[in-house]
């Protein structure tokens, strides 16, 4: 892996002004601008978290590294690509059994026509961090983000995510999680930008008791084209996965979700579970969702469903004859429809952007 850090960060006023807005009330939040730490507001109850750059990283501890070598990935030239050409980067190291509750955001902000960042998030056995990451670019170009975390026994990883990307982007977005024996990883991600979006999820459950969530709420509208694809895979006795989508597509978009729920042969006693749920606006739009379940083992519990559709009739004129209008109640469904994110957003800026955005691409 090669790092090609820009010399000097070149802010642009627009991209900081607009981060500084959705910054304020966050009690701890970090702004890496184009591969460089630009703000850093970090409390006290994160001493023990390590917060480094890649290239700090790899010349201070590369054995940290060595554990990537294994982990599994989609064997795409995009990927290898992010790690040969990677411009940004960002390790999180939290020693054994330290706990932090409280949420650390950390917005990642590229100004330059191609961005190539990797985070890692390393955890120790019984550690717990609740981590946020904000996905935002204006810039014309491309927008390469890999995420990989490792989450050793008994360790809690909270994950949540937050892309609002333009629409003159184009984005590759992969998370991997490796999770060791009673570990945990909850993922939630949402997706409220118009870039063309390909974002791959995977959770591997490595250890006996681990257990995985990928949780994916995701909104296109005009001609966007976005795929997500999830996979949790079953490498463990006892271990559980749970998969979850919600989308809205609008006008002549295209929306895709695909889900793997895969348990090995001899991992007993597992769970894979996978729900779907999709609106559909735009007379020519699409939201196409497919559930798949990969069963290898007979002592295992395993269920998909998805339901996919127009708002219904009948709750919409409910709410039109309690007073609304048809938009005020079209809107009214469509976020409770997303509300899941909302309840992972800590100030009412960042809710109401989030609101915000949700209407400019439904209403």
């Amino acid at each position: 892996m090669k790092m090609q850090y820009q010399k000097q960060a070149n802010i642009k006023k627009k991209e900081i002004s607009e981060i500084e807005r959705l910054s304020e009330g966050l009690e701890d939040y970090i702004v890496l601008q184009d591969g460089h730490i630009v703000t850093k507001k970090v409390s006290s109850a994160f001493d023990d978290l390590m917060i480094l750059t890649y290239d700090e990283a790899l010349q201070s501890y590369p054995a940290l590294f060595n554990e990537l070598v294994n982990v599994k990935h989609p064997s795409s030239d995009a990927y290898q690509y992010n790690f040969d050409e990677c411009n940004s980067g960002l390790l999180l190291y939290l020693p054994k059994k330290k706990r932090i509750s409280k949420p650390l955001h950390i917005f990642y902000v590229a100004t330059t026509e191609e961005f190539t960042h990797n985070t890692f998030l390393y955890l120790e056995q019984e550690s717990e961090l609740n981590y946020f990451e904000h996905l935002f670019s204006d810039a014309v170009g491309s927008y390469s983000y890999v995420s990989n975390a490792i989450v050793h026994e008994a360790a809690n990883l909270t994950y949540g995510a937050l892309s609002n990307l333009g629409k003159d982007v184009a984005s590759y977005v992969y998370r991997n999680a490796s999770v060791d024996r009673y570990g945990i990883s909850k993922y939630s991600l949402a997706d409220v930008g118009d870039a063309i979006q390909l974002m791959y999820q995977t959770i591997n459950l490595n250890g006996e008791y681990a257990s995985g969530t990928s949780k994916t709420i995701a909104i296109t509208s005009g001609v966007q084209e976005a795929r997500y694809e999830t996979l949790l895979e079953h490498n463990a006795l006892y271990s559980e996965g749970y998969i979850e989508h919600y989308g809205v597509a609008n006008n002549e978009s295209a929306l895709i979700f695909e889900g793997i729920g895969q348990i090995n042969k001899g991992m007993k006693q597992s769970i894979a579970r996978q729900q779907n749920h999709g609106i559909v606006l735009g007379e020519k739009a699409r939201l196409d969702a497919n559930p798949l379940l990969l069963i290898d083992e007979y002592d295992v519990i395993a269920s998909h469903g998805a339901a996919i559709g127009k708002i219904d009739d009948d709750e919409l004129y409910y709410l039109m004859s309690r007073g609304l209008t048809e938009k005020a109640a079209q809107r009214l469904i469509i976020n409770g429809f997303l509300s899941p994110v909302m309840s992972l957003l800590e100030t009412d800026t960042l809710k109401n952007m989030f609101l915000k955005r949700v209407e400019e691409k439904t209403l």
